[in-house]
């Protein structure tokens, strides 16, 4: 069996930077790339490998199944244990884990070679600068950091923007229509039944300012309606 990647998907996969963010749509295909990559670096003896959701609950709904499903299909496992979504991979001795950041603390006191942060806008930002940054200083460790965006105000366009300005970081950013999951059609559609700016940030991946308004897709035309009161 082979691995089968997108144009996209392969290009944030090839780049050569230590820590990489990737910027996306909805259904873009991030979560069968994260497993690529686990993959990737297990293919390598005794690496420590993290996949790191916003909550222990979502990192077994995105990825737990297709993370199984996919190295039993190349008859790569040796050992698991479901109750800590944890996998020894057979020959290289290297483990995949899959953690919850919703508390954090528990997260520290682990050098690890691969991290992975999932929907990282969710993810309080002190889990990645208070405690998994140091967990791959002393190993040199890789980083990957992906999701879809949550405006300005949030932290991963901080994280984004480093891969424009930092040698060591790279930032990727693509639209649900290039993941090439989604038709043209149902982009169409989905235009039609959501307001313009949560579709450009959930479709377009891009950064959108919801900053400063209670209702920010108010208009005095579509949003008042003229009423009688007796």
């Amino acid at each position: 069996m082979k691995i089968k990647l997108t144009k996209p998907q392969y290009e944030v996969s090839s780049c050569n930077k230590r820590f990489r963010v990737l910027i996306s749509g909805r259904r873009f295909g991030k979560t069968y790339l994260c497993i690529t990559e686990m993959m990737k670096y297990a293919s390598k003896p005794n690496q420590k490998i993290w996949y790191v959701a916003p909550t222990f609950k979502m990192a077994k709904e995105i990825a737990w199944s297709n993370l199984k499903e996919m190295l039993n299909q190349f008859n790569w496992i040796d050992d698991i244990n479901e109750t800590t979504m944890s996998i020894r991979i057979r020959k290289t001795n290297s483990v995949i884990s899959l953690k919850g950041a919703d508390n954090y603390d528990a997260l520290r006191g682990t050098g690890l070679n691969f991290l992975i942060l999932d929907e990282f806008a969710d993810i309080d930002k002190r889990t990645w600068f208070e405690v998994l940054r140091a967990s791959v200083a002393d190993t040199l460790g890789d980083v990957l950091m992906c999701g879809t965006p949550k405006g300005y105000g949030n932290w991963s366009y901080e994280m984004y923007l480093k891969g424009k300005q930092d040698d060591h970081w790279g930032s990727y950013q693509y639209t649900t229509i290039q993941g090439g999951m989604v038709s043209k059609a149902e982009i169409e559609q989905a235009k039609q039944d959501i307001d313009i700016r949560t579709f450009r940030q959930e479709f377009e991946g891009t950064f959108e300012n919801y900053a400063g308004a209670v209702y920010y897709n108010f208009h005095p035309v579509d949003s008042v309606i003229d009423k009688k009161i007796d």
